[in-house]
């Protein structure tokens, strides 16, 4: 979204036409200001979900849809007017951002998550620290590195991502299955449950149907697709399949018995399990380096694993 179509949000709290719409603001823009400039707007508008537009013959009015979303998005542009000409509400200005909703992350992390290069992540990282919108913390353990995470301060920001972040995954399920559930949301990355086969590049399949190619022959009742930019491996195939079915216990043991047999390097286990499930990722470390067993984690289950594929 741009300032004009952000003016057009703004000025459509109660219904109003295109025509009224384009006096209302023409006063920002003066002649640079054109009707069609509006019409595009108001399109983009309907498109995204946050405006509705009622016609009755050739008339044409709008208004803000009644949706959390646009709540939020009025409550923060009304809060914070110094916004509107920042560019922080366009499309890739707002990945970055959703990319560090949850967690601190690193630019290079955030470059791949948003399919950015490093340079171009950092310009935008550098942009929004300046606006107060991040902030940057320092990692001890390396001298040179910083995490970035959202300057939660911010309360009307916040809740605009968070109900944006939901708003925006639903929009992409649509798009590809109606009838898909949404299983697991985090940031503009999201897991979801489908009966049919998704071609779409953006949607990888995942979870117990990709375990075979890791000694692992499973037989799952649907297709599961994580919505991403990333190229996806074991890992995170294996804490997917986890999150696919949470409350069976059986796919946390997979995970463990994966562990078990692979032998993962411990920050990139530790990485991928703190970015899906940190509860999945103690219990089998602590399983394995603790001997701390659990009533959904005990040795027994990895020896009848071990047994039931013969290695």
């Amino acid at each position: 979204m741009n300032e004009i179509d952000l003016l057009i949000f703004q000025n459509s709290n109660e219904l109003v036409t295109p025509s009224q719409m384009y006096h209302k603001i023409k006063k920002e823009y003066g002649s640079i200001l054109k009707y069609k400039t509006i019409y595009t707007s108001i399109y983009r508008l309907q498109y995204l979900g946050l405006i509705e537009k009622r016609e009755n013959g050739k008339n044409i009015q709008i208004q803000q849809a009644n949706i959390p979303v646009a709540s939020y998005l009025k409550n923060l542009l009304d809060g914070y007017p110094h916004l509107l000409n920042k560019g922080v509400f366009k499309d890739t200005t707002l990945k970055v951002l959703l990319s560090m909703l949850h967690d601190k992350c690193t630019a290079k992390f955030i470059a791949e998550i948003v399919a950015l290069s490093i340079r171009n992540t950092k310009r935008y990282l550098s942009k929004l620290h300046k606006l107060a919108i991040i902030k940057r913390y320092k990692e001890a353990k390396i001298s040179n590195e910083y995490t970035w995470g959202i300057n939660r301060i911010n309360n009307e920001l916040i809740n605009f991502l968070e109900a944006y972040e939901e708003f925006k995954a639903l929009q992409i399920i649509q798009s590809a299955d109606k009838n898909a559930s949404l299983i697991w949301l985090k940031g503009i990355e999201f897991l979801i449950k489908t009966q049919k086969n998704i071609q779409q590049s953006t949607f990888q399949k995942t979870g117990a149907a990709m375990l075979e190619k890791y000694g692992l022959k499973l037989l799952p009742g649907n297709n599961f697709y994580i919505y991403s930019n990333r190229k996806l491996n074991i890992w995170d195939d294996a804490f997917l399949t986890v999150l696919s079915r949470k409350q069976d216990p059986t796919q946390l043991r997979y995970l463990a018995y994966l562990y078990y047999i692979k032998q993962p390097n411990q920050d990139e286990f530790k990485s991928k399990g703190k970015y899906y499930y940190k509860e999945a990722m103690k219990q089998v470390i602590d399983l394995f380096q603790y001997n701390k067993e659990t009533p959904q984690l005990k040795m027994k289950y990895i020896e009848e694993l071990d047994q039931l594929y013969g290695r």
